[in-house]
Parts: C-alpha cells; structure tokens; sequence
C-alpha cells in the first residue's frame, strides 16, 4: 500500500502491510502453495553453525540479500513471510518496472493476487530505489540475474544469469551494507517443463500471445517474456 500522491515514490510512499492483509495473503492466498512448497529457512551463525530459522541474519539494516531465482520465483513469497514472521521486518524485493507499469498494473488492479507484491514492499529496481533502501536501512532482496533467470528454460535449472559486474557492489560499500549471499533448492527438482520458450515460439497461438505481451513493454525489457506455465510434477 502507498501513500496517495500526484507522484509515486515506491520507497518512501510505501505503508506496511496490516495483520489482516498479512493474514490474508498467507493464511488464504498463498495456503496451498506454502502447504506444496513446505520452504524451509537456514541459515549461519557467527560462530559457522547452520540453524534452522534466520537467527544467523542481522536484526538491523541496512542489509542486502543477493540470491537467483528458482523457477517462477517460486521463492519470494515464503521468503517475505519467513522474515515477516521471524525478523518482524519488511523484506523488500527489488523487483522488473514491467511489474509496476502498463497492461501488468491493469491486470494487477483486477486480480487481487498480483497486490500482494507491491502490498508488501516490492519496489521498480533501480539505482535511486536501492539508493534510498539502503539510505533507509532497509532490508533488500536483490536477484542480479533477474526474470531471465525466473523464467528459465530447460536445462537451466539453477543457473545463474548474473552479470560479469554487479551494480550494487560500489553502492552497498558506500553504505556499509551487510551483503547476504543465499541460495534455494528444491524447486526446480520437483517441476519439470514441459514446453519452455524454444518450444512456444513455435506454437502459432502461443507465439502470438508471447509477441502480443512484448510489444506492449518495449523499451523496458531485453528478451522476451514467456510464461512455461506447462510443467508437470
């Protein structure tokens, strides 16, 4: 949720989420989904025991996490929730403009679903975005390889698409940000793609569909988009 304003700021605007939106969203939205997933966290203590929990992240930022994405992103919303619960903070996701601009903000208006990311602190990535996260000591949840790497295709799995010189790195130095690498698995072992991009492409009707949705965001993303939304478990 954001303040109202002739300009948005999706930092400095942003209103946290109420218990009954929390509630909501991952007691009935996302139910089925954690009860599929069952994600578990770990991570290290100081001393290099791995515990089960976030015990081993900081209680204060700022602090960016920097990790890839599993398939669709699978990830991010047990991620949110884990630290919701266990840190009582906000972890706000650096996340593609195509999600915050044209035909996806009108689809997001219309399906209560997609709220959910932008209801809880997702932001357009961007240098002055993260800039005034890390200026407010915010918790950030940075993936360097991107969608490209959420809607990878066959063979892929768990490969990383990051580029050879992270942006962030001179950024969080500036701000003496803790810089937390994390990894998932699981995932992409129990899904399968059944027709990835290579293989709607040449589908006249997904073809044209995948073509349709591009056209409308040129400008703002470098390959195209697909959704394999046909994999089997």
């Amino acid at each position: 949720m954001y303040r109202r304003g002739r300009q948005r700021d999706f930092v400095n605007d942003f209103l946290p989420p109420t218990l009954s939106e929390f509630k909501k969203t991952f007691g009935e939205d996302f139910k089925l989904f954690n009860q599929l997933l069952s994600p578990v966290m770990l991570s290290t203590l100081k001393n290099g025991n791995i515990v089960r929990g976030l015990a081993g992240v900081p209680d204060k930022g700022p602090v960016l996490f920097v990790g890839y994405h599993q398939l669709l992103a699978m990830e991010v919303p047990a991620l949110v929730e884990g630290f919701l619960r266990e840190k009582k903070t906000i972890l706000r996701a650096a996340a593609h403009q195509v999600f915050f601009v044209g035909n996806y903000e009108i689809l997001r208006q219309e399906l209560s679903l997609f709220d959910w990311f932008s209801a809880f602190g997702a932001v357009p990535v961007s240098p002055i975005n993260t800039y005034k996260m890390f200026e407010r000591n915010e918790f950030v949840l940075l993936y360097p390889g991107g969608v490209r790497e959420a809607l990878h295709r066959k063979g892929e799995a768990y490969k990383l698409f990051w580029p050879d010189q992270p942006e962030f790195v001179r950024m969080a130095a500036r701000f003496g940000v803790t810089v937390v690498p994390f990894g998932c698995v699981g995932e992409d072992d129990f899904v399968e793609i059944v027709l990835d991009y290579n293989d709607q492409k040449n589908i006249p009707y997904l073809k044209d569909a995948i073509k349709s949705f591009n056209e409308d965001f040129k400008g703002l993303i470098r390959s195209d988009f697909y959704y394999p939304c046909q994999f089997s478990f």
